[in-house]
């Protein structure tokens, strides 16, 4: 068995939005209201590191003016666009012990629920809170489930999430005194901006490339699957816990990932050739 050298890591955040889902929920939302256009173009503006996220947050909520019904139907969505290998990497994760956690600058009412179908406990998932017109829909019926879905925004949390240099403090404090190295993988600028935070960033460009994540990114993977993100965050010592389990596979598959250079790319080369020294003996068979 080779020295063990690669940074296995404890503490895994993943985005949601382009990330774990193939959407951005805020421009499906913006679809279903006719307005994806405007929309949509200040979402990307955002992911690009072109504006702020502060600057775009408030004009497409009052562009969109969501419902909790419309909310729970992108939920829905997001599980429906699910990207593949996500949830089979989630639960090797797990599997191994590691802590997963999601951070969203999208609406928690929908992130919770596609977080808790991938398996994350709600107290580590972290997005944008509502607040809702307590008068809109039918108000006089209040105690029942349905009216409660009518509801309509009436404005959102400033904080973290809501700017584009605010995943690091999320980071930070979900970690708290966790012990153990820290992974990060997201498709926009604001998950770049968390890359001082943890001790291995991975930018995806699976759904969207993004021109400045990959090349700031610690590596850059290209490839829809996100298979690659299993050896990359638990390391070579972790194969030998998931041999003969449910989880070999997409392990397996992940690893196949970063020795094709098609599906990954290593800011610093050495970074690819440890990787290979290190899982050697698995490559071999």
């Amino acid at each position: 068995m080779p020295q063990a050298s690669w940074p296995s890591c404890q503490l895994i955040f993943f985005d949601c939005d382009s990330t774990l889902s193939a959407i951005e929920g805020i421009d499906e939302l913006a679809r279903l209201k006719g307005k994806e256009g405007r929309v949509g173009f200040l979402t990307n503006k955002a992911m690009e590191g072109e504006l702020d996220l502060a600057d775009v947050y408030g004009k497409r909520l009052r562009a969109i003016k969501p419902t909790l019904a419309q909310l729970k139907s992108i939920e829905e969505r997001y599980w429906e666009t699910v990207v593949e290998d996500a949830a089979e990497v989630i639960a090797a994760l797990q599997f191994l012990g590691k802590e997963v956690f999601i951070i969203s600058g999208g609406l928690i009412d929908a992130v919770k629920g596609f977080g808790r179908r991938l398996g994350v406990p709600p107290e580590r998932i972290r997005a944008v809170e509502l607040e809702y017109n307590e008068l809109s829909g039918r108000w006089w019926d209040y105690h029942e489930p349905g009216a409660q879905q009518a509801k309509t925004y009436l404005d959102y949390s400033e904080g973290p999430l809501t700017v584009s240099s605010g995943k690091s403090k999320i980071i930070s404090e979900l970690a708290g005194d966790r012990p153990g190295k820290r992974l990060m993988i997201g498709d926009g600028a604001s998950d770049l901006a968390a890359r001082d935070a943890v001790d291995l960033f991975v930018g995806y460009g699976g759904v969207v490339a993004r021109a400045a994540v990959k090349a700031e990114a610690d590596i850059f993977l290209h490839s829809p699957s996100l298979a690659a993100i299993l050896p990359l965050a638990a390391g070579y010592r972790s194969f030998a816990a998931v041999r003969g389990s449910a989880h070999e596979a997409v392990f397996r598959k992940g690893i196949a990932q970063v020795l094709d250079a098609g599906s990954l790319s290593f800011r610093v080369p050495a970074l690819r050739e440890q990787f290979i020294d290190e899982f050697e003996a698995i490559i071999q068979t």
